[in-house]
């Protein structure tokens, strides 16, 4: 259609805004319910150690169960997950403060080198105490302008978490096998639905993000392609021909065509394997 308030007879940047209108919209309900996630209260757990093997620096160091910990390298410690965050920070010797029987203890610990996985498999190295949590939990409640940088926050670990495994997928770091399908995606929604709401709401927010990386690839089937297509015009001053664009979408159907059969392949491969 080339009416004068069509796609087609749109200057190129404009073009590219309404085709950045879907991906956004993506991200923008991924943000919304990271937001109500933050108001209707994110489980946290408390800072209190639980067991320790007897040949850990923390052992070494005399921290025992249910001891506190307020301080890492003078850096307060509210949540456990800030432990990690803390030890994997430094290269240093560890200086922390603990709460025990009501008093305060200072402990000086030097950290120990393993070798780990990420969440893609690679061999990398990271540094521990050797402690695991005792199990106290709290509910964390955001309010409007906590929440709004939590929801903030979120999107972007999402958005480069998908980015990241997309990555790891082209490169062959991550196995063609991981790739999971529509079988797949009903599954953990039915698993997440009866985990309680926050579980939804989180893989929501996640699969959400999902959409929104993924049509912006430059795959001409896709957003991204199209976007490519008006670049490509901005720059030339010339619009890629009907012919040209056509065969170029035929092939990204292909490649999505494709990689949707594979995924619906490996999830039937999961039910017979179990």
């Amino acid at each position: 259609s080339y009416d004068e308030d069509s796609y087609n007879v749109k200057k190129p940047w404009q073009r590219i805004i309404i085709l950045l209108a879907g991906p956004f919209a993506n991200f923008l309900l991924a943000f919304i319910l990271y937001f109500a996630i933050a108001n209707i209260g994110v489980p946290k757990l408390l800072p209190y150690v639980g067991e320790e093997s007897k040949v850990t620096p923390a052992f070494s160091a005399g921290l025992t169960i249910e001891d506190k910990m307020l301080q890492i390298n003078g850096h307060n410690i509210h949540y456990w997950e800030e432990i990690g965050e803390q030890i994997n920070g430094t290269e240093e010797g560890i200086t922390l403060i603990v709460e025990r029987d009501q008093r305060l203890i200072t402990l000086q610990l030097q950290p120990k080198i393993i070798e780990d996985q990420n969440i893609f498999g690679e061999k990398i190295t990271r540094r521990i105490i050797g402690i695991s949590p005792l199990g106290k939990q709290t509910t964390v409640y955001y309010g409007l302008i906590d929440g709004l940088d939590y929801a903030w926050e979120e999107t972007k670990k999402a958005s480069l978490l998908i980015v990241q495994s997309v990555q790891k997928l082209i490169t062959g770091v991550v196995g063609a096998d991981k790739l999971g399908g529509v079988i797949t995606i009903v599954d953990v929604t039915a698993e997440a639905s009866s985990a309680g709401i926050l579980a939804l709401f989180f893989f929501t927010a996640l699969i959400s993000v999902n959409l929104g990386v993924l049509n912006l690839l430059p795959i001409p089937a896709l957003d991204g392609g199209h976007i490519m297509f008006n670049i490509y015009e901005m720059f030339t001053g010339k619009s890629a021909s009907e012919q040209t664009m056509m065969y170029m979408t035929i092939i990204g159907w292909a490649i999505l065509i494709s990689l949707m059969m594979l995924g619906l392949y490996n999830d039937i491969n999961r039910l017979i394997g179990g």
